[in-house]
């Protein structure tokens, strides 16, 4: 068992440097990881549909204050806009601004190139183990929440 420890150091290590990485490739240097994950976000959806803060908590799965605060940090620097939904007031309805949209083309094309990076020397199997291994996690950290809100 204890052979296995380090696997959360490594998550955190891994995800902390994959996002400082895209961000200072294909973002802007002034906005932060988790800020610059939801603009990836957002610019990869724009057009598509209308997006909403649930949107963006349910894709990431973290709270409705984080995504509140990372969302002001957003509009604060000139990336995003909300705008109030006429059927609905408690809805905010997220629309990047011409600054956000200058991002969009890197952004997309980005993230081919940049899963291309990470995947190097990784082969197919490997790339499923990894997949089926960490949808287990999810699994039992999301059992974990469940059971510790009936508390």
């Amino acid at each position: 068992m204890e052979k296995h420890l380090g696997i959360n150091r490594q998550l955190h290590i891994l995800s902390n440097r994959a996002t400082r990485t895209f961000n200072r490739t294909f973002l802007s240097e002034d906005i932060t990881g988790k800020q610059g994950g939801i603009l990836h976000f957002l610019l990869l959806r724009v057009g598509k549909k209308d997006i909403y803060q649930r949107d963006v908590e349910e894709y990431f799965g973290i709270r409705r204050s984080s995504v509140t605060s990372l969302l002001q940090a957003l509009e604060e620097k000139g990336y995003i806009t909300r705008k109030a939904v006429a059927k609905d007031a408690r809805l905010k309805q997220i629309i990047l601004t011409p600054k956000a949209l200058k991002f969009r083309k890197n952004v997309v094309a980005g993230t081919f190139d940049f899963e291309k990076l990470l995947l190097q020397g990784v082969s197919d199997e490997e790339i499923t183990a990894w997949q089926k291994v960490t949808q287990k996690m999810i699994k039992n950290l999301e059992k974990q929440d469940s059971g510790s809100d009936k508390q």
